[in-house]
């Protein structure tokens, strides 16, 4: 376990810095203005943002002047931590908007600032007009550096890198980019990807506060299954649940004191929601597709639960409850393909497919039915901040069980079996003001525990 100095609460940061840059390369530092720092990344949101609430009692606003396009350079870090590139959170950001802004008396104002990656802001004035080619890794990557590669600090050396996951990419495409931006191409081949070893196009391009990414999501989760970054607990009044990490685990971060894992509140937007389920195709959908190129036409369903072991998830239960009513053809979409977009065949893992049009509408089923896999079994969480965690971590949480306990209650009776267990971080919103760091994290899980019933219904046998 981390030694944890009595000074160090859970919560504390340091902010090493925080300044503001002008178009003209002036130089302020923001701390004796910020009242709170909020910086959101999300696994579904390509680049990272937040905002700064500002009392200004010099006019910073109309004496810097502050209007827009500055660039915002931060350093956070846990002081449990060492200053090593793992543990900081380290990045330029360029003010988009200004808002809220109210006069207070005749010596303050406030505003808020609001900031993205210099990445996400610079995208729009780089239109792409070319026709794109190869191998999806290979084009991910020479977009990532051609077009959108920045500097993690103006004034340092080191990049943001781009973590391209499952490679070698098995799927190779042709198609021409009219006028998209560099995250809209990235965002366009993630429909298409197939990587190395998983099934399905359920490849996302975001940013983390430590790189970027362009993964499939099952690649994701199956490569920290063996090395689960923490495990957290949530202790509802009237039960103190065990304070050391589960045996039955591996982790990857520091072993911190107990009171850095703590969760002080939870909630629970959304358990599982049956008719959503039905509606959005989740459950059962189907997809017919016309090739423009060859004629030819092909129609292809999936079923959550006959499919659900094809597929990598946080734990292997399967979280549709068995019987529930289902049909593929209740949610029918349609596609127009071109199969000279592909420049060798494609194919599903598995051989389930017979030709490239069906692989190409057979991945468009798969993509749509794992995403929507993380709408359900969603929770909310704040706990303490840490510099050394990022969106795309894979972590534990144990979730109490409520009823009756009794003096010889087990630990693993304390807690709800079914949905304790191996959660993916989608989002995290940091919020910082100058002595505490708070976060509060979006987790998912898309499998249980516990299969909820057995994997083949019945439901379907006619189809």
């Amino acid at each position: 376990m981390t030694e944890v100095s009595e000074s160090n609460k859970a919560g504390d940061i340091v902010i090493e810095r925080i300044d503001i840059t002008s178009n003209d390369n002036v130089t302020y530092d923001l701390q004796s203005y910020m009242i709170e720092f909020r910086l959101v990344e999300d696994m579904f949101g390509q680049v990272m943002s937040g905002d700064i609430f500002m009392a200004d009692a010099t006019n910073a606003i109309g004496n810097f002047p502050i209007i827009g396009g500055e660039v915002i350079t931060i350093k956070f870090r846990s002081p449990i931590f060492d200053d090593d590139p793992d543990n900081i959170i380290e990045k330029c950001f360029q003010v988009y908007a200004i808002t809220d802004r109210s006069v207070l008396n005749d010596r303050e104002q406030r505003y808020v600032l609001h900031f993205m990656s210099l990445e996400g802001t610079t995208d729009a004035s780089k239109p792409l007009s070319q026709r794109f080619t190869g191998y999806t890794h290979d084009m991910v990557n020479d977009i990532y550096i051609d077009y959108m590669k920045e500097k993690r600090v103006l004034t340092g050396k080191k990049f943001s890198d781009l973590i391209i996951g499952d490679t070698p990419h098995s799927s190779e495409i042709n198609y021409i980019s009219n006028f998209w931006t560099p995250i809209q191409n990235l965002n366009y081949i993630a429909k298409y990807c197939n990587g190395a070893e998983f099934r399905g196009s359920d490849y996302v391009f975001f940013e983390s506060n430590k790189n970027f990414f362009f993964t499939s999501i099952q690649n994701l989760i199956k490569k920290q299954e063996d090395a689960i970054f923490d495990q957290y607990r949530y202790d509802a009044p009237g039960i103190t649940s065990p304070t050391t990490r589960s045996v039955e685990y591996n982790f990857a971060g520091a072993d911190l004191d107990p009171k850095f894992t703590q969760i002080s509140d939870i909630k629970l937007p959304r358990t599982i929601d049956i008719l959503d389920g039905q509606q959005s195709g989740y459950y059962s959908q189907a997809a017919r597709a016309y090739d423009l190129f060859t004629k030819e036409r092909v129609e292809a369903y999936i079923d959550i639960r006959d499919s659900f072991g094809d597929f990598v998830h946080t734990d292997p239960g399967i979280p549709i409850p068995a019987g529930i009513q289902r049909h593929p053809m209740s949610r029918t979409s349609v596609k127009i393909l071109n199969s000279f977009a592909y420049v060798k065949p494609m194919s599903i893992p598995g051989g389930k497919a017979k030709s490239t049009n069906e692989a190409v509408v057979y991945n468009t089923l798969y993509r749509d039915n794992y995403l929507n896999s993380f709408k359900d079994y969603t929770f909310e969480i704040t706990v303490p901040g840490r510099t050394d965690i990022a969106v795309g971590n894979l972590i534990v949480i144990k979730f109490p069980a409520t009823g009756d306990k009794s003096a010889d209650t087990t630990a693993d009776e304390i807690h709800d079996k079914l949905i304790s267990g191996k959660f993916l971080i989608t989002a995290i919103k940091h919020v910082i003001t100058l002595e505490t760091h708070v976060m509060i994290m979006e987790v998912v899980k898309n499998g249980l525990a516990i299969h909820a019933g057995p994997a083949d219904d019945g439901v379907l046998e006619d189809i």
